[in-house]
Formats: C-alpha cells, sequence, structure tokens
C-alpha cells in the first residue's frame, strides 16, 4: 500500500505467473487478497469505494536474465524479457543494444543531441494549470476543464497531443494527463477526449 503522487493511494499489485499473453483482466481473488492484506495496514481505508483495477502483462521468459541477441545475417537485434529491472537498466541496455546494430553493419551514423524536452507533472505536488488564475488569463483552454475527476484541462490535452512526442490515443492521453483515469473511468468525458483526438489527428 503507498501513496501516489497523484494524491490517491495504491493497494498491491499482485503477481501470478501466467502462459496466456492475452490472459489480462482481473481477478476476484486477486482483489479480496489485496483488501485483506490492505485491512491489516489501514482498516478505514478498505472500507472506501476502489475507483479503478489495473491489470497488465510483464515481459518475462523462462530465463531470469534479459533475452538480447544479435542476428547480424538480418542486421537486427531482439530485446526481450525485459522485467520490472529495465526502467532502472535501460540506458545500459539502450548502449548495449547500440554497439550491437554498430557490430551488425549498421551505419549508425554521429551521435547528435537529442532536441530538449520537458514533460508537464502529473502530480498534486506544484499548482495545476486548472488553479492557475495567471496561466488562465494568457490561455483560456487552462480554465476549460475536460475530465472533472482529475481536472484536466482543454489546455493540457491540447499540450499533449501537439508536443515533441504527442498522445496518439485515449490511452496515450491517460497516460500523459490522467484524463479519463478518475472516478468515472472516461465515462463523462470520454467521447470529449476522443473528439479532440481526432481533431488533433484531422
Amino acid at each position: 500500500m503507498a501513496p501516489t503522487v497523484f494524491g490517491n493511494v495504491l493497494l498491491g499489485p499482485t503477481a501470478e505467473d501466467l502462459d496466456d499473453k492475452r490472459a489480462t483482466e482481473s481477478t476476484g481473488d486477486a482483489i479480496a487478497l489485496l483488501r485483506e492484506k490492505g485491512r491489516r495496514i489501514l482498516p478505514r481505508l478498505i472500507e472506501e469505494e476502489v475507483t479503478a483495477v489495473y491489470a497488465g502483462l510483464r515481459a518475462a521468459t523462462g530465463q531470469e536474465d534479459y533475452r538480447i541477441k544479435e542476428y547480424p545475417d538480418r542486421r537486427y537485434v531482439a530485446v526481450g524479457g525485459i522485467r520490472s529491472t529495465g526502467l532502472t537498466a535501460s540506458m545500459a541496455i539502450a548502449a548495449h543494444v547500440t554497439a550491437l546494430l554498430a557490430r551488425t553493419g549498421i551505419d549508425l551514423g554521429a551521435p547528435r543531441e537529442l532536441a530538449p524536452l520537458t514533460m508537464p507533472s502529473l502530480g498534486e505536488r506544484a499548482e495545476r494549470p486548472y488553479a492557475d488564475a495567471a496561466l488562465i488569463a494568457r490561455d483560456p483552454a487552462y480554465g476549460t476543464v475536460v475530465c472533472h475527476c482529475e481536472r484536466v484541462t482543454a489546455g493540457e490535452i491540447r499540450d499533449a497531443l501537439h508536443c515533441v512526442l504527442p498522445a496518439r490515443s485515449a490511452e496515450g492521453l491517460a497516460r500523459r494527463t490522467r484524463a479519463g483515469n478518475g472516478r468515472c473511468q472516461g465515462f463523462s468525458c470520454g467521447a470529449g477526449l476522443r473528439a479532440l483526438i481526432e481533431g488533433a489527428r484531422s
């Protein structure tokens, strides 16, 4: 059980070894187990309504180590089985894979500086756009709330759809802004979000 930067509390996760890569459903048994464990830590919290249940798959193989293999004849490097530690190891993995690609004969070109990339803060630790009067005065879109559960504004969604690494779907917007991730799970704002995404594509 842990607090998140969004101001809510996360209970979990569980972990099960599965053979079916399509098995992404949540189960009643797993939720019951989490509630039982959580009740020992914060008994009163467990009586609160659950906002959302998330489930997914982590990359794993029969081996504990990463599966990184080069195929020189195909000028190809396969990278798989990257478990949770891959987040910490990502830069080292990238350097290793780059060296392998060069070894296959691919001309990687000269190193170059990437364009500066600043991602907005998703948490509640700083003033959010919907509450920033000066920002709204400069751009009223930041005063137009689209997702009321998470208080995400039209300005934030516009920025996410047109930034250096733009969101391309409702799922992408949710990861970038938390739009649709609140108590109603997109029931109220889903149609509006999809319309904004389609508008950005056209």
